[in-house]
């Protein structure tokens, strides 16, 4: 590979790791900011946040999905097809989002109850829940925009979106969490205001740049009503398994978080705090795995095949150096970042068992998650990724639950048997990814 592929993995995978960290940095705040009130609240947010995980997965999946799509017809030069796409993708997030809303509105406890028995937590984060889920909308349709202007390699706007975001977010979290300014204290409720303060923002500042300053999607209200039957059943076919296996992969991780949510509140304390963390550098290296999807679609869109079994092989290797970096960066870090929170001796010594898990599973899940969902997303293998996503992570759970609740393991175990599915992944990817069969051109 010339320098242009590193000069252009650099500039699409920088802004996008940072958006990832920005996106992820104003739920975080969130937890920062209330871990101050003690581990009751920590622990209502951290589960409420479980849902948003499991929300932001599937419109990420059904935007991915459509994401090959749109990286292949910009490398094939289609922008007339890439533009329906996209606006075939803003119906679907929309729909989806508007469920998610629904829900939350109408059955908060009930949605609570699937990750802890805990009354008190339960009651925390039903009212979290009522303000926060208008929020799941906005978010829904930035994050299609988002993902359309990624596919054409327009990543900068992402970070100022999101840049503004985390601080508008940190602004009114302060007010109305604390109660300053002469705002009501809230608390966790003053977390859901500034959280949905923060997703408008971001959402009309994408509308903002789409109508005055963009020039290849070009996006226009009446683009809503386009609508495509085969462009349709494209999506179905190499969407649905992205959107499926992210569904799934994400529900399985919702359940990873109620076995622990079931072993007790100082089990959820531990895990919520280390958990911020890890999702926290991961996005570094998410950014580098969606860069890989747009790179080698755009390659394959423009049928250079050879080019891009040439640059996967190049890409896992920068994987693996990036895993081994960001899993020695969470047992460095680890003793500052607690120090932000107000914990108890047996909450903190469990985290620390906790993060050295974290540590190692990072290595593993550096390398397998972006070979799955950046190499074969791109190259439109969406259907094996998405197999082997749900298998691993869904034949672990039972024994994962076994561990819990019939062996009585250390918490700690039980974290490193349910994130096995990370090594198990990498192995199978890289066994695909030898074979060279996962060329798939998506495109008409």
């Amino acid at each position: 590979m010339n320098r242009s592929f590193y000069k252009n993995l650099l500039l699409i995978s920088l802004p996008i790791a940072f958006q990832n960290m920005i996106s992820y940095g104003v739920n975080m705040a969130d937890t920062l900011m209330l871990g101050r009130l003690g581990e009751e609240v920590l622990s209502a947010s951290s589960l409420a946040g479980q849902v948003f995980f499991l929300f932001s997965l599937f419109i990420g999946g059904i935007a991915s999905g459509a994401g090959v799509l749109c990286s292949q017809y910009y490398g094939k030069e289609d922008l007339h097809s890439l533009r329906k796409v996209t606006a075939i993708l803003l119906k679907l997030s929309a729909g989806a989002s508007l469920l998610f809303v629904g829900v939350l509105l109408f059955f908060p406890s009930q949605v609570m109850g699937l990750f802890t028995p805990e009354a008190a937590v339960i009651a925390q984060g039903a009212a979290y829940f009522r303000v926060v889920a208008v929020s799941y909308l906005f978010y829904g349709i930035t994050t299609t925009f988002l993902m359309a202007l990624r596919s054409i390699q327009d990543v900068t706007l992402s970070i100022r979106v999101y840049g503004v975001s985390l601080l508008v977010n940190v602004f009114f979290n302060y007010l109305f969490i604390y109660g300053k300014l002469g705002a009501p204290e809230l608390g966790i409720v003053g977390a859901a205001v500034g959280t949905v303060i923060a997703r408008g923002v971001e959402l009309l500042l994408v509308l903002a740049y789409l109508r005055f300053r963009e020039q290849v999607l070009r996006f226009r209200l009446k683009m809503v009503l386009w609508f495509d039957r085969e462009l349709m059943k494209d999506m179905v076919r190499y969407g649905l398994p992205v959107t499926l296996g992210e569904l799934f992969w994400g529900l399985g991780v919702s359940v990873h978080s109620a076995i622990l949510g079931h072993m007790g509140a100082v089990v959820v304390a531990a895990n919520s705090i280390c958990n911020v963390l890890h999702q926290l550098m991961m996005s570094l290296v998410q950014g580098i795995g969606s860069a890989a999807s747009v790179m080698v679609g755009n390659m394959v869109g423009a049928r250079e095949y050879e080019e891009a079994r040439k640059a996967s092989w190049i890409l896992v290797r920068i994987f693996a150096v990036c895993g081994l970096v960001t899993g020695g960066l969470l047992l460095v870090v680890m003793e500052p970042f607690f120090a932000f929170y107000s914990l108890t001796q047996e909450t903190l010594a469990l985290a620390r068992q906790f993060m050295v898990v974290y540590g190692v599973i990072t290595a593993f899940r550096s390398v397998a998650g972006p070979t799955l969902c950046g190499i074969f997303w791109g190259s439109g293998d969406t259907r094996f990724s998405a197999a082997v996503d749900m298998t691993f992570l869904w034949c672990l759970v039972p024994v994962g639950a076994a561990a819990a609740f019939l062996l009585h393991l250390n918490p700690a175990l039980v974290l490193l048997i349910l994130r096995l599915e990370s090594p198990l992944k990498m192995l199978v990817a890289l066994v695909h990814l030898h074979r060279g069969r996962w060329i798939k051109e998506v495109t008409r």
